[in-house]
């Protein structure tokens, strides 16, 4: 699916308050084409199919009692960024000394932090996941719903506060660079999938078409282009009376 920062952006840039509902601690809330559309755990669960709940298993608990073998047999010095981590994994040949079970259990980590957890791959890997995956069971069971949705959440609410300030005070200073920009992170993808639903004209526009109807969500739908910011606007986000779903 191709990602469509743009289009996320001009979802961001949305964002309201909702007076008198029961759940603001961890929702986000959009105006746009003159509705409120929400995304919550609740949307989330519904086109990524992850697992919501409780564990004991947190990542402080794993740290302490589950085994450190994989983390003892690959990366012994324990400094190991997103992109060295990928870079490693990309160059395993014939004679790494690798098993076909560990290949498996690196590769869903190296899955998790790029595309699940979408961290800078200028930062650490998340160790306590190189200790989770040796027991596959409890991987597979882990709530990552739950913990997927609290890193999408946090990054989402906070990533274009302040940007506005920010912007101005480029404008006036003689800084080369104007544009001010942001990263967000998380499973961005699921972001996306839901303001396709949310907002139809994105798929009538011919960048996304639904290919299934099945469940989770995530896997109806296929994306084949973006557009610009100004293209998005002049399609979509200037209408009032723009169709929600």
């Amino acid at each position: 699916m191709v990602l469509s920062g743009q289009f996320c952006h001009h979802i961001l840039l949305r964002e309201c308050h909702v007076r008198d509902v029961d759940d603001t601690t961890s929702t986000l809330w959009f105006y746009v084409g003159n509705e409120v559309i929400k995304f919550s755990a609740v949307e989330f669960c519904l086109v990524a199919g992850l697992i919501f709940g409780d564990s004991c298993e947190s990542p402080s608990y794993i740290t302490k009692h589950m085994d450190k073998r994989i983390l003892r047999s690959y990366f012994r010095d324990g400094k190991v960024n997103v992109k060295m981590f990928a870079n490693w994994f990309r160059n395993l040949g014939p004679d790494n000394n690798v098993s076909e079970n560990d290949m498996v259990k690196l590769a869903l980590v190296l899955f998790l932090q790029m595309t699940l957890v979408g961290k800078d791959d200028r930062n650490a890997i998340m160790y306590w996941s190189l200790q989770l995956v040796d027991d596959l069971d409890a991987f597979n069971s882990f709530p990552w719903g739950t913990f997927l949705y609290g890193r999408t959440f946090d990054s989402f609410s906070t990533c274009v506060v302040g940007r506005d300030d920010k912007y101005k005070e480029r404008l006036e200073s003689p800084a080369k660079r104007k544009a001010e920009k942001y990263n967000v992170y998380g499973f961005v993808t699921v972001f996306q999938v839901w303001a396709i639903e949310a907002i139809p004209k994105w798929a009538m526009l011919g960048y996304a078409s639904r290919v299934n109807n099945v469940t989770p969500r995530i896997l109806n739908w296929k994306c084949t282009g973006i557009l610009s910011y100004v293209e998005l606007y002049d399609n979509i986000f200037k209408y009032r009376n723009v169709r929600m779903l």
